[in-house]
């Protein structure tokens, strides 16, 4: 009889053992994986707003190296009664356009193709596939534009 409850103590004590086993190593998995996910969203967010600010640094350089032509489109853009307008097209001087959707034009000129081809590297503007200079104004950019009206 002695036998048979020290064994029946023995297996309720290595089950007990190891349901604590398994909880503790489920809980410290767990644990690692969430601090791991932190973690990475922390970094995300950090790295999210070095990307904002070096965007923004490197618009107020856009700002200082084409000031011209910068200050145009920031105009243009700000201005109450163009609120709508999302495009503009980059052609010659002597071109004629002829568009039922509203978009601004603006001289082509060696200046500003380094310009155009900066705002468009970081995100500004987005080319439209046709056969001249035809771009879409993103939104970020018309809200960066506005900021800068306002900080002035």
């Amino acid at each position: 009889m002695f036998l048979f409850l020290y064994h029946q103590y023995l297996i309720e004590t290595m089950s007990m053992n190891t349901s604590f086993l398994f909880g503790f190593l489920t809980g410290c998995l767990t644990t690692a994986v969430a601090g791991w996910h932190v973690q990475k969203f922390m970094n995300n967010r950090k790295n999210t707003k070095n990307i904002k600010n070096k965007k923004i640094l490197d618009l107020d350089k856009l700002f200082n190296d084409y000031s011209h032509f910068m200050n145009i489109i920031k105009n243009d853009v700000t201005h109450p009664g163009n609120k709508d307008i999302r495009e503009f097209l980059v052609v010659e001087k002597e071109a004629i356009l002829n568009s039922f959707v509203p978009r601004f034009r603006y001289e082509l000129s060696t200046d500003i193709l380094p310009a155009l081809n900066r705002l468009e590297e970081l995100g500004y503007i987005e080319k439209i596939k046709n056969n001249c200079l035809h771009y879409k104004i993103e939104e970020e950019f018309i809200m960066q534009l506005k900021s800068i009206r306002d900080s002035n």
